[in-house]
């Protein structure tokens, strides 16, 4: 939908190329595994899992992307050092090419696996998840250290959820507990593959800026960007509600009916629900990609499918977009040779 002035930097992980104009190569999925009550995880101080359900949902994945161009990274989520290991371990047992996420709220778990990946030579496909404004000293000179030279760079500022706001937390320092930016705390820390991420928030408490900085994002600094835009679905307490008790309230006593009603599309009263939160959950993906957001971290691996061919329809539309502006699609795999 847009062509920007500023030149547009790639980054290239192992083949797969992240940024550029819109349209010219295709989105990015970012599918999150090992997170918090998933069921694949047996023990997740000790990284123990269901490796062969496990390896399913990845082999899938790679499916999708032989299907639609678009490609996936791997977010691997652990709190605990040693199931950090034994998951990185794991994947690269399964797939010994493909980039992965560092993603961790615990520091001491993120400075494990930072100086692990080094060890066993992987840094090159890990990405540090992420430099943000409560980044420690300790990750910060471990990152400096090691090999690893990419990152989500959040431009998060709890102070000030504007556009504005997160540019500052980005290119000034004194803000969102940071003495440097973000981009300055990245830069010494060798990143030299940087990913800004928006910074999703709820709806309410600055969702329409964690959107526009999209855009921005691209204009000032030309660099890949995008977010876990699906946490808004996941903060919407309304929905949450409404997803629970809506339904049942508006048919109680009436259930037959309602049943009937909505066999046809959605299976009855649960699939109806879950059409309601599946929705914005796609739905706030497109409104990122449409605006040119370049990797989509879209959460739980499970949503794979839907989030496969929202991937191709958007990337499809920005690619004819970007043709008709004069451009020419850079992927021979993008989702507008395979799926037209």
């Amino acid at each position: 939908m847009f062509r920007f002035d500023k030149e547009q930097t790639v980054l290239d992980f192992n083949g797969i190329k992240l940024g550029g104009q819109p349209g010219e190569y295709p989105r990015v999925l970012s599918a999150s595994i090992f997170y918090n009550k998933q069921e694949i995880v047996l023990d997740d101080h000790t990284g123990k899992i269901d490796k062969e359900k496990a390896e399913a949902l990845w082999q899938r994945t790679q499916e999708l992307y032989d299907l639609t161009g678009n490609p996936f990274f791997c977010q691997i989520i652990s709190e605990h050092a040693e199931a950090f290991e034994s998951y990185i371990r794991w994947f690269d047992s399964i797939d010994s090419k493909t980039p992965f996420l560092m993603d961790s709220s615990d520091p001491a778990a993120l400075v494990h696996a930072t100086k692990f990946v080094d060890e066993v030579g992987l840094s090159d496909r890990a990405i540090y998840n992420s430099i943000n404004g409560s980044i420690t000293q300790e990750n910060i000179d471990v990152l400096k250290e090691s090999d690893v030279n990419s990152a989500i760079v959040l431009a998060f500022n709890p102070g000030e959820a504007t556009v504005i706001g997160k540019e500052k937390v980005l290119k000034e320092g004194g803000v969102a507990g940071q003495e440097k930016s973000m981009l300055q705390i990245a830069d010494e820390c060798g990143i030299t593959r940087p990913i800004l991420d928006t910074a999703a928030t709820p709806l309410g408490l600055g969702s329409g800026a964690s959107f526009r900085h999209i855009l921005a994002c691209k204009a000032i600094h030309g660099l890949p960007c995008g977010g876990a835009y699906h946490n808004m679905t996941v903060s919407w307490t309304w929905l949450k509600r409404w997803r629970k008790n809506g339904l049942s309230d508006i048919y109680e006593g009436k259930e037959a009916l309602a049943e009937q009603m909505y066999h046809h599309y959605f299976g009855g009263i649960d699939g109806i629900r879950q059409a309601a939160w599946s929705s914005p959950d796609i739905g706030c993906n497109i409104i990122a990609m449409t605006l040119g957001a370049d990797l989509i971290m879209y959460g739980p691996i499970e949503s794979m499918e839907p989030m496969a061919t929202t991937a191709a329809f958007c990337d499809i539309v920005l690619a004819e977009t970007w043709q008709e502006l004069g451009g020419e699609v850079m992927d021979e795999n993008h989702p507008i040779h395979r799926m037209i």
